[in-house]
């Protein structure tokens, strides 16, 4: 049974997509030099944080590492939390309110900082359709982080990027309500995307239309080391363990633990080509109790074990 009846059908991902409206709120444009940082409380609402020069440091509340960013990145924060943005990890930080009380902008620009390297920053929030929109957000992951140019970034980003920060610099009238304008399509675009790579990584299904199954997913994919049962799965979305099970099938084409092991087999995957994490590490990554159950699991999920799967990529 598909959730709520709000959802068209047939095609009811692309039909979602389609009508998918962001309204942003540009808070301000920063010029920070450093030392600089600050801090953003949560908030009820989306945030994102777009970077055009110089680099920062993005630390997120209840994610485990700081985000490196570059110019040309935007980050996107789809519920809100409690965050920092500074130029070093050790740099002093103050609420961004209170930055905004104490020099306010002028021209909507906020000039803030030790007098350092420079580093220029479109900071807001935005709004997207309650019905649909809000439903949609929860299948995303805490953060979203889109690399600019030098992260290979797809060609509109890279484009409505450029044309953002030519209108920062800009001081004509106006400029403020085309940045406004050109942040919309920015985010609008950004959301789709990020969606439509999620409903790809569930196999093609269209999971994120229905919402109970998207946040299930995100929360599968942002805690793969808890110890998770389909009736837990079930709880932490408010729904009974029958109904969660068939309509998780229908939606991914997988049981919940069909998926949620392939789902570590790739993070798996990934630790052993990427890192120099050793096996016990990986397997309390991914949620397994011994290198022996990893071990197991990953020799039937890829035919070979994880030590000869690392020394076979190694030498790729």
């Amino acid at each position: 049974m598909r959730s709520l009846g709000v959802f068209p059908e047939p095609d009811g991902l692309s039909q979602l997509l389609l009508r998918l409206t962001v309204s942003s709120t540009v808070y301000c444009l920063s010029h920070m030099s450093s030392p600089w940082g600050f801090k953003v409380a949560a908030r009820p609402r989306p945030a994102f944080h777009l970077l055009t020069a110089g680099s920062a440091w993005l630390e997120v509340d209840g994610q485990p590492e700081p985000i490196r960013l570059t110019a040309g990145d935007l980050v996107i924060l789809p519920r809100g939390e409690l965050h920092v943005v500074r130029d070093s990890p050790q740099s002093p930080i103050q609420w961004l309110d209170t930055i905004l009380a104490d020099t306010p902008p002028v021209n909507g620009q906020l000039d803030h900082g030790g007098g350092g390297e420079r580093s220029e920053l479109l900071c807001g929030g935005f709004a997207v359709d309650q019905l649909t929109g809000k439903l949609l957000l929860e299948a995303l992951p805490t953060v979203v982080h889109l690399r600019g140019s030098e992260g290979r970034a797809p060609e509109w980003l890279v484009g409505l990027i450029r044309m953002i920060a030519s209108e920062m610099a800009s001081t004509g009238p106006g400029s403020e309500a085309v940045v406004t304008r050109l942040t919309d399509a920015l985010l609008a675009q950004a959301l789709r995307q990020c969606l439509l790579d999620v409903d790809r990584a569930v196999g093609g299904a269209s999971a994120v239309s229905d919402p109970g199954i998207a946040r299930a997913l995100r929360l599968l994919r942002e805690h793969p080391d808890r110890q998770w049962t389909v009736p837990q799965m079930a709880a932490a979305v408010s729904m009974s363990r029958s109904a969660f099970a068939e309509r998780f099938r229908t939606a991914t084409g997988e049981t919940p633990m069909q998926h949620l092991t392939r789902y570590r087999m790739a993070r798996a995957a990934e630790y052993l080509r990427g890192t120099r994490a050793g096996v016990r590490e990986i397997a309390r990554l991914t949620g397994y109790d011994s290198e022996v159950s990893v071990t197991k699991a990953f020799r039937r999920h890829f035919g070979v074990a994880p030590g000869a799967y690392r020394k076979a990529n190694a030498a790729n």
